[in-house]
């Protein structure tokens, strides 16, 4: 059955690098293969080294500017940008701005995959 979320209706949740809303998930829609969120990565935070044992990820960036990481070193990140991270790719995220939000829309497939810290 089609679900029709309105993005400002759903509340954001409060993560050690910021805030994230989900919009497609298990929990709110019954999505089995997919989880769609927003993430505002707050300034100057990051979204330490991690990676998803077997879950694939894409970020698009809506706002603010960053940079992202894995074992292949760092590049930039800036709106329109758009990071594909292969599942089980160490990866993070960092907000470079001290006053400004890095705003996100943040993919993810298949939706529940347990998150593997590699600090």
């Amino acid at each position: 059955m089609r679900k029709i979320l309105l993005v400002n209706e759903v509340d954001y949740e409060r993560v050690e690098w910021g805030l994230t809303k989900t919009l497609v998930g298990p929990q709110n829609v019954g999505s089995k293969k997919l989880k769609v969120n927003i993430t505002e990565y707050l300034p100057g935070h990051v979204h330490k080294l991690h990676s998803h044992p077997n879950q694939e990820e894409v970020i698009y960036v809506l706002s603010g500017k960053g940079i992202t990481e894995t074992e292949e070193g760092k590049r930039k990140i800036e709106p329109d940008s758009v990071v594909f991270i292969p599942e089980g790719v160490k990866h993070a995220t960092w907000n470079l701005s001290r006053s400004e939000s890095l705003k996100a829309i943040i993919i993810m497939a298949p939706s529940e995959v347990s998150l593997s810290n590699t600090l």
